[in-house]
Parts: C-alpha cells; sequence; structure tokens
C-alpha cells in the first residue's frame, strides 16, 4: 500500500494502454509491420485469439482508493473515462468491492480521456428515497456519498460539455440531497494548469501540465504532496515535451523521492503527440523513482507485454529501480 502519514492510498489499475482501441484489428491487414511475440504470432493476432491476453487493451485510465486519515469513508478517485471505460469498469471494479466514484480527473479533451463519461451514472450508488408517509418521491446516493467532482481546466471541462451538455444541467433536487430522477449527481470543478489542492477526503494532489504535441496541455498529477516520505504516485498519461517549469517542479518531486512514475510511452519509433519508449527513458533516467510503469503503449509498435517487461527489467542493472509496461487490471501495492 501506498502510505503518508496516517494515510493509505491504493493504487487500482484500470487500464493503462493505448489511446486507440481498434490496433489489433487494423494490423490484422499489415502483419509486415506488426511486432511478433516469440512463438511466431503477431502481438495482435495475440489479442484476437486469447480473450484474457494482456496484450488486449483498453483506454488508459487509473483509480484510486483512499483512506482519509479522520477515518471516513473510503474514497474513490478515477483518472479519464476514455471510449472503454464501460468494458474496463465492468472487469475491475467488481472484483475490489468498488461502488461509487467520488472524483474523475480529466487530463485532456481528447476522446480516448472523456468519450466514456456517459456511462459515469452508472457509477454512482442511487438508492430510492421516501417520504415520511411511505411514499416514493426521489433519489438520493448511498452510502453517505456526495456528488461526483468532474476535474480538469478551463479547455477541457468546456469539451466535456459540448460533448456531454446534459452532465452540467442544473440538477433538480425534490428536497436538499434528495434527486428527482436517477441521474448522475455530478458538479463540475475547474483547475488551472497548474496548481495544488485537496480532493475528496483531504488526499493531496499538485496538478501540472505537458505537451501533448505541440503547446496542447494534458494535466499531470502528483499524488500524497511533498511529504518526509516523498510523493506516492506521479502520473504522466499523455506527454511528448515537458514545460520548463513543470521539468523543475519533476525534478524538485526527484529530490524528495518518487515511489511510483507512470510514464506514456506509445511505440519504440517517433510520434508527434506521444513519447517514444527511448523518450520516456530518457525522462526516467533523469527523474529516477523507485519503480516505473509505462502506460499508453501501442501493441504493435512496443512488442508483446510479457517479452518487453522482460527488457525493462534489464533496466534495473543501471539502478533506475523497478520496472514494467502494464496493461491488465490489477492493483500495485507499496510501502512509501
Amino acid at each position: 500500500m501506498l502510505h503518508f502519514l496516517c494515510t493509505t492510498l491504493h493504487l487500482l489499475y484500470v487500464s493503462l494502454a493505448i489511446h486507440w482501441t481498434l490496433t489489433c484489428s487494423l494490423c490484422r491487414w499489415a502483419k509486415a509491420k506488426a511486432v511478433r511475440k516469440a512463438d511466431g504470432l503477431t502481438v495482435c493476432e495475440d489479442a484476437h485469439q486469447n480473450p484474457s491476453s494482456k496484450n488486449r487493451r483498453f483506454n488508459v485510465s487509473l483509480l484510486l482508493r483512499y483512506s482519509p486519515p479522520d477515518g471516513s469513508r473510503v474514497r474513490h478517485v478515477m483518472v479519464d473515462a476514455g471510449k472503454t471505460l464501460r468494458q474496463a469498469a465492468l472487469a475491475a471494479l467488481p472484483q475490489y468491492g468498488v461502488r461509487n466514484i467520488d472524483a474523475l480527473l480529466v487530463t485532456h479533451g481528447h476522446a480516448d480521456a472523456m468519450l466514456g463519461m456517459d456511462d459515469l451514472r452508472d457509477l454512482q450508488v442511487i438508492e430510492k428515497f421516501w417520504s415520511e408517509s411511505g411514499e416514493h418521491i426521489g433519489y438520493q446516493l448511498a452510502d453517505g456519498a456526495g456528488p461526483m467532482q468532474i476535474i480538469s481546466n478551463k479547455v477541457t471541462l468546456d469539451r466535456v460539455r459540448e460533448a456531454f451538455p446534459y452532465l452540467d444541467g442544473n440538477t433538480d433536487f425534490v428536497r436538499p440531497g434528495v434527486l428527482r430522477r436517477r441521474i448522475a449527481y455530478i458538479e463540475f470543478m475547474e483547475v488551472s494548469d497548474d496548481e495544488t489542492m485537496d480532493l475528496v477526503g483531504g488526499l493531496p494532489l499538485r496538478v501540472f501540465p505537458v505537451w501533448h504535441g505541440g503547446t496542447y496541455v494534458s494535466l499531470g498529477f502528483a499524488f500524497g504532496g511533498k511529504l518526509k516520505g516523498g510523493y506516492p504516485l506521479v502520473y504522466i498519461s499523455d506527454i511528448k515535451d515537458v514545460p520548463p517549469k513543470t521539468m523543475s517542479f519533476l525534478e524538485e518531486a526527484a529530490a524528495v523521492g518518487i515511489d511510483l512514475f507512470m510514464v506514456d510511452a506509445l511505440s519504440r519509433s517517433g510520434h508527434p503527440t506521444h513519447m517514444s519508449l527511448d523518450e520516456a527513458l530518457e525522462l526516467v533516467r533523469k527523474l529516477r523513482p523507485k519503480r516505473t510503469l509505462l502506460v499508453g503503449m501501442d501493441s504493435c509498435a512496443m512488442g508483446d507485454h510479457d517479452e518487453v517487461n522482460e527488457e525493462l527489467r534489464a533496466l534495473q542493472r543501471e539502478g533506475l529501480g523497478h520496472w514494467n509496461h502494464w496493461t491488465c487490471i490489477g492493483e500495485y501495492q507499496t510501502h512509501c
């Protein structure tokens, strides 16, 4: 588990994969260019033929389980809700007993980060509410939960409002806290590209900008605050370059220690909007976190999950900590 002060943070990763999801289908008609596994199959053929293959990938998404120090109820914070949110949530959330999402952080306004938001209503447990006379008059959130906070910068929230105008409408209450209809109960929260804040339950968060092609901003997140144990988690899912001010922050974070660093690495060759494997490795060598997870991989361009992990583990000889490129559903636990 990720521990800081008297607070506990679990990282339950939902899907750390790719920004598009038809790559495996398309590569069936481009086998000459596709990476092959040691057994001769292309990585994409393996994904098609084996439903449990780690090479079968969803859009990048992340789920954190947070236990506040005051002993109040556990909170769940999700990062991004892309096109494959429904499949990833059905696969991951039941096995961890997740009933309710308290906050959604949105990195940027592309489809792979926000086009699954229509399904947010099913990530809130809503119960019927009965009047004192026994009449069903509305609905309320279960377990004492409040509205789900949707948190991002202005550019991204404006894009969300364009795609899902009904998510930002006036909520109709029968009485305080009681909804007239069973709808998503959501509050939009605008943040700047660079600020420090507390999430639901008091979870410390540093928001910082990275460049996702040109000067298009995607948000990165440092969870846990700069405490004596360092930062438990620094997360950057969509990045091509690091602005100078952000690099200064990341170097400061590295000086106190980064326990887990998650960073975009699309492929082995260059790309205009995502880091390549070599570019991600260069950043990791600068920051030297205790552990690194690569996300956003293109199956055909990066290679087989297990074979690439073997390749990455060889980097531990450089003193760069532990490595993985993770693509399947599971749980990460460590100690700060």
